[in-house]
This record gives C-alpha cells, sequence and structure tokens, in this order.
C-alpha cells in the first residue's frame, strides 16, 4: 500500500471492512451461532423472573450481573423487532467490530496490517456467528486506551472502561498497565473512580441484593483447562510421563493468578522504559503475553488480540490471521458436524489441536515481535528482505499454506461431517429454547408462582410444536434425518441402556458417540460405569483416566476414576 495515496488506502480499507461487515451480518441472519447464544438466552429470561437467586441455582451464571441488564433488554428488542435474539447477540459484536477498527485506524493509520484487520476471517467467525459478548468487550478496552493515551480523557476512558468490565471481567489483565501509563495519582483516581462508579451502577441491584453468591460465581470462573499452549503441553506431558501430573495439576490451580501476577511486573517494567511505548503497544503486549501463557481458554477469546496486533507489521499478522481463522473453522465444522453450519455444541477439541498447535505459535511469534519492537523504541525488529522475486516468494507461501493448513484443515473437516446438512437445525434450537422455558416454568411453579409459571409454559408448548412442524418438514426434505443419530443422541441412548441393566449395549452406544465425538466427557463416563459393573476394571479405568485428561475440573470424573481405581484394586 506504500505506492497509494491517502485516499486510496482508505477507500480499500472501507471497502473490505464493508464486505467484512455484510460476511458477518449475512451469518448473524442465517446461523443461530454456537450453544453460548441459548446459554445466554437463559440467563436473560430466567433473570427477569428470578433476579439475584439466579447466582445461587445457576452454577454455570459467571457473567457480571450487568450482563442480565443486557440480555433481558436483547429479549425486548427481540420481541419489538420480531427478529430472535441469536441475531440481535451478534450484532452487537459485529458493531463493536467495525468501532474497534475505526479506533485502531485513528491509532496506526492506514497500513496493511489494519488491512488484514479490517478483513480478519477470525473476527468474521467469532462476532458472526459464535455468538458471545468478547467483541463487544475488547472494543471497550480499546476505546478506553484511545481515550486515555491519545484524546487526555482519563474520567471517560475509566467509564469506557468500567463498561467493558460490565461485560466480562477480563478487562483486569491490563488494568494494571493503564495505571502504570497513566502519570500521577490525580489521573489513576479519576480512572478507577469512574470505573467503579459504572461497575456499581451496572452491577447493581444484583450486586447489594446477594453480594457474597455474585462475587463468588463471577471472579470465581475459570476458563477451560488444558486445550491450549502451555496447559496443553503440561497436560500432554502429565500423559506421556505421569510422574509430572502434580505440575499440571498446580498450574491448573495457580497459574491464572501467576500470568495475572507476571502481566502486572511486565507492565511496570514497560512503564520505566527510557523510551516509553504508547499505551496501545503496551495493551497489546499484555495480551499477547497472557496468551502465551494462560492456562484457561475458549476459542472466542482469540478476538481479543485483532485490534493489538496492527504495528507488528504484515507477516507475522498475516500468519496469525491464517491459522486462527483456520483454527476456528476446524473446530467450528467439528461442533455443527459439518457444512452447511447453524448450530454448533461446543465440545473440547481434542482432536483437532494441531491446528490451536500453529496458532498459538503464531501468537509467541507475535509477541515476540511486539517485545522486540518495544526494546527498539518501536523500530521494526526484523528489518532483512529476502532476495527473491515475489512471484516465487508468494508460491512458496501458498504451498506451505496448502501443505501445514488447507489440505489438514480439509480432511479434518471432512471426516467430521455427518450425512445429513445442517445436523443441528433451526428445530433443534427451538426445542432447546423451549426446554429452557419448560424449566423455568418448573422453577416458578416450585415458589408458588403459578400464573407466571403457566404463562412461560404455554410460551414453551408454542415452542415444541412449531420445533415438531420444522422437524417434520425437514425431515420431507431429507429422509435420512429419520434416521439421523447424533453424538447426544447415542449418549442418551446408552443411559437408557443402563438404566435397563443392559451394560454392553450402553457401552457400545457411547462408544459410537466417540468415533464422531472424541471429546464427550459424558460418553466416557458411561463406559466406566457400565465396564465396572461387567467387572471389567481395567476397561473402566482406562476409560475414566480419558474422561480426566478431557475434563479434569469437574469432581464427578475425578470421582470415577478413583471408584474405579479402588474397586478394581486387588
Amino acid at each position: 500500500m506504500r505506492d497509494l495515496t491517502p485516499q486510496q488506502r482508505r477507500a480499500i480499507i472501507i471497502a473490505v471492512a464493508a464486505i467484512a461487515f455484510f460476511a458477518k451480518l449475512w451469518l448473524a441472519l442465517k446461523t443461530y451461532g454456537t450453544n453460548d447464544v441459548y446459554t445466554y438466552e437463559r440467563f436473560g429470561l430466567w433473570s427477569q423472573y428470578l433476579g439475584a437467586e439466579l447466582y445461587r441455582i445457576a452454577p454455570d451464571l459467571n457473567h457480571p450481573p450487568s450482563m442480565l441488564h443486557f440480555l433481558s433488554g436483547i429479549l425486548r428488542l427481540s420481541d419489538w423487532t420480531h427478529l430472535p435474539f441469536h441475531f440481535w447477540l451478534r450484532f452487537c459484536g459485529i458493531v463493536a467490530d467495525a468501532g474497534s477498527l475505526w479506533l485502531v485506524w485513528r491509532i496506526a493509520g492506514e497500513r496493511i496490517a489494519v488491512l488484514l484487520i479490517a478483513i480478519s476471517p477470525i473476527n468474521i467467525l467469532i462476532s458472526g456467528f459464535h455468538g458471545n459478548t468478547d467483541p463487544v468487550m475488547i472494543f471497550f478496552v480499546l476505546l478506553a486506551v484511545w481515550l486515555a493515551g491519545y484524546r487526555d480523557r482519563s474520567a471517560l476512558a475509566g467509564a469506557a472502561f468500567g463498561v467493558a468490565f460490565c461485560i466480562k471481567i477480563t478487562p483486569v489483565i491490563v488494568l494494571p498497565v493503564l495505571l502504570f501509563w497513566l502519570p500521577g495519582w490525580r489521573r489513576r483516581a479519576k480512572v478507577l473512580g469512574a470505573a467503579a462508579a459504572v461497575v456499581i451502577a451496572g452491577w447493581s441491584p444484583f450486586l447489594f441484593d446477594d453480594p457474597r453468591a455474585v462475587i463468588h460465581q463471577v471472579f470465581g470462573y475459570r476458563s477451560s483447562y488444558g486445550l491450549w499452549g502451555v496447559s496443553w503441553l503440561l497436560r500432554k506431558l502429565a500423559v506421556a510421563v505421569p510422574a509430572t501430573w502434580r505440575l499440571d495439576l498446580l498450574y491448573s490451580q495457580i497459574g491464572a493468578v501467576l500470568v495475572l501476577v507476571a502481566v502486572a511486573f511486565l507492565s511496570f517494567a514497560m512503564s520505566r522504559m527510557p523510551k516509553r511505548p504508547s499505551l496501545y503497544e503496551q495493551t497489546g503486549m499484555a495480551f499477547l503475553f497472557f496468551f502465551v501463557f494462560t492456562g484457561g481458554f475458549a476459542v472466542q477469546y482469540l478476538v481479543w488480540l485483532t485490534p493489538w496486533i496492527a504495528e507488528l507489521g504484515p507477516a507475522p499478522v498475516a500468519l496469525f490471521m491464517a491459522t486462527g481463522s483456520v483454527f476456528l473453522l476446524v473446530v467450528y465444522n467439528y461442533w455443527t458436524l459439518g457444512a452447511p453450519w447453524y448450530l454448533a455444541i461446543a465440545y473440547p477439541w481434542t482432536t483437532h489441536q494441531y491446528f490451536q498447535a500453529l496458532c498459538w505459535l503464531s501468537v509467541i511469534l507475535m509477541a515476540v515481535t511486539a517485545w522486540l519492537r518495544i526494546r527498539r523504541g518501536g523500530d521494526s525488529p526484523f528489518s532483512f528482505r529476502l532476495r527473491v522475486p515475489p512471484a516465487l516468494a508468494w508460491s512458496g507461501v501458498a504451498v506451505m499454506a496448502a501443505v501445514f493448513l488447507i489440505y489438514p484443515a480439509y480432511i479434518h473437516m471432512k471426516r467430521d461431517r455427518l450425512n445429513v446438512s445442517p445436523v443441528y437445525a433451526q428445530d433443534d434450537a427451538l426445542y432447546t429454547e423451549a426446554e429452557i422455558y419448560h424449566n423455568l416454568a418448573v422453577q416458578l411453579f416450585q415458589r408458588g408462582r403459578r400464573a407466571d409459571s403457566n404463562t412461560v409454559d404455554t410460551q414453551a408448548a408454542l415452542m415444541e410444536a412449531e420445533a415438531e412442524r420444522i422437524t417434520d418438514s425437514l425431515r420431507r426434505e431429507q429422509p435420512a434425518r429419520s434416521l439421523r443419530m447424533t453424538p447426544e443422541n447415542l449418549v442418551e441412548a446408552s443411559l437408557d441402556d443402563f438404566n435397563r441393566g443392559d451394560f454392553a449395549q450402553c457401552i457400545d452406544d457411547a462408544t459410537q458417540s466417540l468415533k464422531t465425538r472424541p471429546g464427550m466427557p459424558a460418553a466416557w463416563n458411561n463406559i466406566v460405569l457400565c465396564n465396572g459393573y461387567l467387572g471389567k476394571w481395567e476397561e473402566a479405568v482406562q476409560a475414566a483416566e480419558e474422561g480426566v485428561r478431557l475434563e479434569p475440573e469437574i469432581p464427578e470424573v475425578r470421582q470415577n476414576l478413583e471408584w474405579a481405581r479402588s474397586e478394581g484394586r486387588p
């Protein structure tokens, strides 16, 4: 883009950003997203009836109370516009991406890396398909950085940071960067005061209704361990060398605290450099450091990184975009069981770790690049040029991409596809939503609120009727759907087999489910119990160990392993 005028660069970035925007919008309109979407819908709906009590009865509610206001608002917007909840949830992320791009553009200017961020397939997949609030949260963090570092508006920066903290508590990662960067305690007090005021207002009244439950649920959350980076390597090491399992366990327990403390020390060191990096550079470095060493991870977290890498140069950014996009593509395809996508049900991606490893390595490269750039006062750390013709260089890149990314991704995606499409369609999403309403009706009935219970249960019945209509229509279009057995169906069948005492069939059904979804802890648990009742303790122990490898943090999984080992001991 060096040979182009500023107006031409600007036009290209706007055009590319528009393409990405409409691609996300199309995904939001045509798909449902992941099971995060109906989890959010459940939180928003139930909070309208149960208030702060929801934090005591929903163990998976780990979001700040302010999110309950937000989700309830989206439900009302959905009723008013007749556009579904799953569209509006993702539309917020789509708009936030546009805002983040504008801020990055203002900070970094027109450059190739900004163009890559504008068209980022990572953002297209996460904001357009996944269905979570990470893009919105990271926009407000970026807005806080821009206001504090480039507009000298401390109070507004604190308010923006507070809004980000109202969406997720993730911004605590970079709070030390912001505080150490600000000169003087007066400006720090402005930021903290404004942020605290926004958080208190946003978390009310739930925080004051049941502060203990809210704080325990929100701050006690831990992301999935063992699926990314260092934790993945430690988990692999513990399996290969059992004597190292304590190291893996220790990192799963205190790794998050160690990383946050290390980020704080890093922030202090950067603030004391002779040529102090910009707040944008320091925040990006903190996020990159966090991603290199974090033990907890979820795929939508990748969107945290894209706004902070504009100044790292086109090569490392392009590598991250390529590896991250393919990683997401393969995982979402695994969750949907093949294209076309509609609803994705998340499971550990244990059979797709090759793509995670490539993505993690690209993050390490960006972290090293960012650190060297900071140490050199903003100069590019890689100044050498390859003396090869451009055509040859691009041919080499294409061959490497085909060998290491495209072909492996094709093999995995072809393997994961079932014989019907989409596997999880509109009827599955509606059945799940109907179950959410029905379970709420039960909760209300138990509390003596029969009128509310009847109203909600009537809505559940209408959803089930519509789901049945869609199911019949889909079966007429695709007769194979009548014989469809998803991994979830097979796990349910294996549980029915167990309840009937048919332990051999239970093992067979659970094993069949694992052929499509190797990362299903519930299937492994069924195999453990059935082998135990059949007296096959060696097989029971092996299955229990696999369950622990997949979900070591779940107490029931470890209890199954202890049971199999104790009962099988001579």
